[in-house]
């Protein structure tokens, strides 16, 4: 679906968001109330609701903005990216609706800003849904996450965020969410896409994700981890303009001006870049270059997963585990830890290649 459509829908779906409110003692209470709908505050136990708000009431807080302008430091632009906050809301979510998914279950109605509840601490709940287990199949699912997609762009655009400035890995994102060839075992990909990890854990992921590149092409590699490492480079983002891209921002260039070995404009030298750079991290004194270099690739890191998992080879990297240790716990499914860490065999899907979107 094209941008600008995603756009008019989610600003369709975000105007029917409850607006409040009731006074009570002379403070302000927020109390739901939808527009030809009943409330769904009587599935909330209020003894558990101390400490939540609604999605509503979080995303208009001006202390939860969700979508942030950064400047990229060593250029005179600026950046849109998603706030930590609304990557780890949304990867909880994503959660909540794998956990049913895995026991054959599914919503049995749209997904609604109404139903999800946020704790100052973090946590993410949802109240007022109900799952099933009648007719399940993969069309299900996959309606599930086309829902979630749905939420998310309301709830950032309440939150004063436009929806054309997501950043590219978030678009992807969201377009995998709405696959209509989106397997089960594409789940996996979902609530570990390294767009919604913490910006503090990009680092440690990417070197994780490289090193499981370069193993690929060991000596003592089979020919087919081989030729899956070239495939894999093959479809990484950027490839005629990284140089010149590291060479135009000045803290970047710092890297790139009187090495022993010369970069040139090869994709196996862009991940050398990024290794070299992520592995001197605190070499200059400079604490934002994991954000630096989010801002000038945004792209990268999302592609190698996604080339990792097409080729069969995601689940054994423990990325499930890089994402702050916090997915949450009580209530609606929300499980303690990620419950899909089970492994698969080895070797690339099928279909794989429908989820690779560059060339």
């Amino acid at each position: 679906m094209e941008w600008a459509t995603l756009a008019a829908a989610a600003a369709v779906y975000a105007r029917r968001i409850p607006m409040v409110v009731a006074v009570v003692g002379g403070a302000a209470v927020m109390a739901q109330r939808w527009y030809g709908e009943d409330s769904c505050t009587a599935d909330i136990d209020e003894s558990s609701a101390e400490g939540l708000c609604d999605a509503n009431s979080y995303a208009e807080a001006k202390a939860n903005t969700l979508l942030i302008q950064v400047p990229v430091l060593g250029t005179t632009k600026t950046f849109w990216r998603l706030s930590d906050e609304a990557t780890r809301i949304t990867r909880k979510l994503a959660l909540i609706l794998r956990s049913h998914h895995s026991v054959g279950k599914y919503l049995t109605a749209d997904l609604q800003m109404s139903n999800i509840w946020i704790s100052y601490s973090g946590s993410v709940k949802l109240r007022g849904v109900s799952f099933t287990d009648q007719d399940f199949s993969i069309k299900s699912v996959r309606d599930d996450y086309k829902r979630l997609s749905s939420v998310m762009q309301a709830f950032i655009l309440i939150s004063g965020g436009d929806i054309t400035k997501l950043p590219p890995d978030y678009k992807e994102f969201l377009t995998l969410l709405g696959s209509e060839t989106l397997e089960m075992e594409d789940e996996f990909l979902i609530v570990n896409s390294s767009a919604l990890l913490p910006m503090k854990n990009r680092t440690e992921v990417f070197l994780m994700l490289h090193g499981k590149i370069m193993d690929l092409s060991r000596k003592q590699a089979d020919q087919a981890d081989k030729k899956k490492m070239m495939k894999i480079l093959s479809k990484l983002p950027y490839k005629k303009d990284w140089l010149n891209t590291a060479r135009a921002n000045a803290k970047i260039n710092q890297w790139v001006v009187d090495v022993k070995n010369p970069y040139k404009m090869t994709q196996f030298d862009l991940l050398r870049l990024n290794r070299n750079v992520r592995s001197h991290l605190h070499q200059y004194g400079d604490d934002n270059v994991e954000e630096i270099l989010y801002c000038e690739w945004p792209e990268l890191l999302l592609a190698m997963e996604t080339m990792l998992h097409v080729e069969g080879e995601l689940e054994d990297c423990d990325i499930q585990n890089k994402f702050g240790g916090d997915v949450g716990s009580g209530g609606s499914g929300v499980r303690t830890e990620d419950p899909y860490g089970g492994r698969r065999s080895r070797g690339s899907r099928g279909d794989g290649a429908t989820l690779v979107r560059r060339g």
